[in-house]
């Protein structure tokens, strides 16, 4: 294992682009593995799907009235394919506002409350026996030329809104906890990768170097382009700067 290995400051520029790299190639690697190996929940494409199903928990009933009793399963696979960028985020939504009016007015009271209470807004339960009731009459809140209806319509929007944070804020905290686990087994490939290049390059770096190499590859994957970049213009700077009289 050679002792005289030396970076110079013209090289650095694309020894970040290198490794980088290895973090762009890590993160390929894992999402493809990812989605060939992942089966009826487990795996790493349903990643954070725990924390949306806590999430939407109370909005059981209705989900159950749209979509039937696998109403799980098909979020599971809706988000195994997007996430929060996929169909999920959206079957929730328009499951919950195609059910309501399909549900007894306690229980509708009762989802709509909850919902409201989670998204830490103080509403009382009769504006929401009076949503739920509205709902189940007609499916839809009551026009707005009378009092009821404006009402009606104020309620319904408002609950609109909460379902659409509390549901987003669900995908969000899914999406930390898929990508915390992406980045930690990225980076274990990224580590085999650097030590696997360099046994096969005949190791021109030493080990400890070449480790180093891949913990850092995935963290800076995203950015090794601009700064590779920004390196090299400083550098052409300085240069430019020194050469003068």
């Amino acid at each position: 294992m050679p002792d005289n290995f030396t970076l110079q400051w013209s090289q650095f520029g694309a020894a970040v682009a290198a490794v980088g790299a290895f973090g762009v190639a890590a993160f390929g690697l894992v999402e493809s593995a990812g989605k060939a190996f992942a089966w009826r929940g487990y795996g790493l494409p349903y990643a954070g799907f725990g924390a949306v199903r806590r999430a939407i928990r109370h909005l059981t009933p209705a989900l159950k009235v749209a979509y039937g009793d696998d109403y799980m399963e098909i979020i599971a696979y809706q988000y195994r394919a997007g996430r929060s960028t996929g169909q999920a985020p959206d079957t929730i939504r328009q499951g919950v506002r195609l059910g309501l009016p399909f549900m007894p007015v306690d229980e509708a009271a009762t989802l709509i409350d909850s919902v409201w209470d989670l998204d830490r807004r103080a509403v009382d339960k009769p504006n929401a026996t009076a949503l739920a009731k509205a709902l189940q009459a007609i499916g839809t809140p009551p026009p707005k030329a009378t009092d009821e209806g404006v009402l009606a319509q104020a309620l319904a929007g408002r609950f609109a809104t909460a379902l659409d944070a509390r549901v987003t804020a669900a995908f969000e905290v899914g999406e930390d906890h898929y990508e915390a686990l992406a980045k930690l087994i990225a980076g274990m490939v990224a580590i085999g990768l650097a030590v696997g290049f360099d046994d096969g390059l005949g190791w021109p770096v030493r080990l400890p170097i070449a480790l180093i190499i891949g913990v850092v590859a995935v963290p800076l994957a995203p950015v090794a382009k601009d700064v590779s970049t920004s390196l090299q213009n400083a550098l052409t700077a300085f240069k430019s700067i020194a050469g003068r009289p």
